[in-house]
């Protein structure tokens, strides 16, 4: 019986191969005439992509600056993370912020940490205050 089953399968195989290769050589010349349609549509494709951006990336964009909002403000809050300057820190800055911001006790008993709180709320964009290396960040 297993030498039943290994001369099926040699037949199944030698016929999927000779019907394979005789498909194969027809759909060689279909494939090289649809490549050269397909890496004509590629290349326009690509050019149409420079000229707009993909809606898809637009949205990832936008969510992760929402994060990035939401994440900085829950940390610029004055207590507990924003008397030591965390927020500075996720946002990046000069080291000498987030001493400065302790050693005022969170500039002036949280009041600092808290204007930046309502700052980050109101402000769209916060790559103003991104690396920036003032203390206080919202001034020009």
């Amino acid at each position: 019986m297993s030498i039943q089953s290994v001369l099926f399968s040699f037949i199944l195989f030698f016929a999927c191969s000779v019907s394979a290769s005789s498909d194969f050589q027809i759909s060689v010349i279909n494939t090289e005439v649809i490549e050269i349609d397909l890496s004509e549509q590629v290349l326009l494709s690509d050019q149409e992509n420079e000229l707009r951006p993909s809606p898809l990336l637009n949205f990832i964009k936008k969510q992760q600056n929402k994060n990035r909002k939401i994440t900085a403000a829950v940390l610029a809050f004055p207590f507990p993370f924003g008397v030591v300057g965390l927020h500075r820190i996720y946002m990046g800055c000069a080291p000498y912020v987030p001493v400065v911001y302790i050693a005022t006790l969170g500039g002036v008993f949280g009041i600092l940490p808290f204007i930046d709180f309502c700052v980050i709320l109101i402000e769209k964009d916060l790559e103003r205050f991104m690396n920036n290396p003032k203390v206080f960040m919202w001034v020009n």
